[in-house]
């Protein structure tokens, strides 16, 4: 949920993706609404929480909620419209990545078939949890 004072459940998933991205998959980051990286611009109607580079050259937009956010307006337009990403001029779909606590999953999950998008679930749309 990209908000002007992000709670501290929310900034602690951004870091642990903003390290995963790092360390794990090589990814640059670009932008991330985190401490002192450069806020990300809007991708459709939202801004999301990490825009990150992977060694191809394509782009990823992720972003963090916690359940009390999954099923707010703001965050169905975010789910639809990062999912729904491609790069310009090569039309390759930007992966979406969305982290959640654990206990969130299932609810994620049940919010994104609902807004018909689970079909993109392990295939544009990545989640992780902590």
């Amino acid at each position: 949920m990209t908000n002007s004072n992000p709670t501290p459940e929310h900034q602690r998933l951004v870091a642990a993706l903003i390290v995963h991205f790092q360390t794990k998959l090589g990814y640059t980051i670009l932008n991330a609404a985190y401490n002192n990286y450069p806020k990300p611009q809007e991708h459709g109607r939202h801004a999301p929480d990490i825009v990150a580079r992977d060694q191809r050259g394509v782009l990823h937009l992720a972003e963090a909620e916690t359940g009390d956010s999954i099923y707010s307006k703001d965050t169905g337009e975010q789910l639809f419209d990062f999912s729904n990403r491609v790069m310009a001029g090569t039309n390759i779909p930007v992966p979406f990545h969305i982290i959640v606590y654990k206990g969130d999953y299932n609810l994620l999950v049940q919010r994104l078939r609902e807004l018909g998008l689970g079909y993109k679930i392990n295939n544009q749309i990545i989640i992780w949890t902590l």
